[in-house]
């Protein structure tokens, strides 16, 4: 038994010898493996500046359908004010090489892991995407609420009604994922209510909405709202605004089954396709001229060449424009439309019902509304807006109190 032991212990030595060249070689490995990961992720990011070194800037992205980040131009006070470092992370961001491609990576990877929210975007059930609704701008909000206030007050006679579209997050909340956190936009809307109640006629159309909640009246890829959402808020707005009549009926048209909008854009998700479709009513004259201010003039509120890109949403009047006068041959007043581009799907429900339409961007008019009011014989104002929108809008007060 003595000699067993000492057999055992003079074996030890042994063992820990082969124990420690194991423990190095494995060490050598692990060391080889670090670096040459390193030297591989060091080559691989210097690889990714060069190509964005030589890579030529964008300044719009279609998939995005925004205007891209560019080069910030340096200053000694942009530099010391923040601005210079904040225009140069913005313009890093927006013009990486392979954007779009890293854009979709990161939305698969976020599906994957089950997350709710990827880019902004919540990724709802049975193929919806969301628009997050953001925070109001407080400070715009109230100036805008003030200046139509004034507006109001300087032309009783015009025939005025506002409304607010809420956001598909606030009627469609059937598709949300679940436990989301979802801004209350029904209390934005009733703020804006509450505030202008003594000054113009504002309907809420979030019930109407409602009622058709389980219909496509979102579309699924994009943040805006379609015909069919459009039409239920027309028939809501219809004895406010002096518009439509008893059993209206529609002649619906199908163009296009491949839109994929921008919220698909964002989160680089192109799996589903909306459908758009045009109404064209059944009553009244539909002989028209589209005027696009300074541009050119059109027979037709609807852009088929829209159908051929990446938004075709813009098939109603090609996109946003300052102004657009629309001349028809049918009885009525002469309505102004003071608008995002929520209202661009709403207008063919209104062509039968006015003499004249005038429809007017905020973000982009810079003439005086006082004078177009007069000049067109203005008659009836509606404001419609969407709700995100509205609430961190900085052009409307200016225009109004221009």
């Amino acid at each position: 038994m003595s000699e067993n032991r000492e057999r055992r212990t003079s074996a030890r030595p042994g063992q820990e010898d082969r124990a420690a060249r194991k423990r190095r070689m494995l060490q050598k490995r692990y060391d080889l493996l670090y670096k040459g990961t390193t030297i591989l992720l060091l080559a691989f990011i210097l690889f990714l500046n060069v190509c964005n070194l030589l890579h030529r800037d964008r300044t719009y992205s279609e998939n995005e359908n925004r205007m891209l980040a560019q080069k910030p131009h340096y200053s000694y006070e942009n530099l010391v004010s923040g601005k210079y470092m904040t225009e140069s992370e913005n313009y890093i961001t927006d013009q990486f090489i392979l954007r779009d491609q890293w854009i979709r990576i990161k939305f698969l990877t976020d599906k994957l892991l089950g997350k709710k929210e990827s880019n902004g975007v919540y990724i709802g059930k049975k193929g919806y995407l969301f628009e997050v609704p953001e925070k109001p701008v407080d400070a715009y909000v109230d100036k805008n609420l003030t200046a139509i206030k004034a507006f109001a007050k300087n032309n009783p006679d015009l025939n005025m009604v506002m409304t607010l579209v809420p956001n598909a997050s606030t009627v469609c909340t059937q598709y949300l994922p679940n436990h989301a956190p979802v801004r209350n936009q029904a209390q934005d809307i009733l703020r804006v209510q509450t505030s202008l109640k003594d000054s113009l006629e504002f309907v809420d159309i979030t019930d109407a909405l409602k009622e058709h909640k389980d219909e496509p009246i979102y579309y699924k890829t994009d943040h805006h709202w379609t015909s069919l959402g459009a039409k239920y808020a027309y028939l809501k707005l219809q004895k406010y605004i002096g518009a439509g009549a008893a059993g209206e009926e529609f002649d619906v048209y199908p163009v296009t089954a491949g839109f994929v909008g921008t919220l698909a854009s964002k989160v680089g998700y192109h799996a589903q396709k909306d459908f758009i479709e045009l109404y064209v009513s059944r009553n009244g004259n539909m002989d028209y001229l589209v005027d696009y201010v300074g541009e050119k003039k059109n027979a037709s509120i609807y852009s088929s060449e829209a159908l051929e890109q990446k938004d075709k949403y813009e098939v109603f009047f090609g996109g946003n424009h300052a102004r657009i006068d629309i001349q028809t041959q049918n009885k009525g007043g002469n309505l102004l439309i003071l608008k995002d581009s929520y209202a661009n799907c709403f207008v063919q429900f209104l062509l039968p019902y006015y003499r004249s339409i005038t429809i007017v961007d905020p973000r982009y008019y810079m003439d005086n509304l006082n004078q177009l009011i007069a000049s067109n014989g203005i008659t009836d104002v509606l404001f419609l807006y969407n709700v995100n929108t509205f609430m961190k809008d900085n052009s409307l007060a200016d225009v109004l109190e221009g």
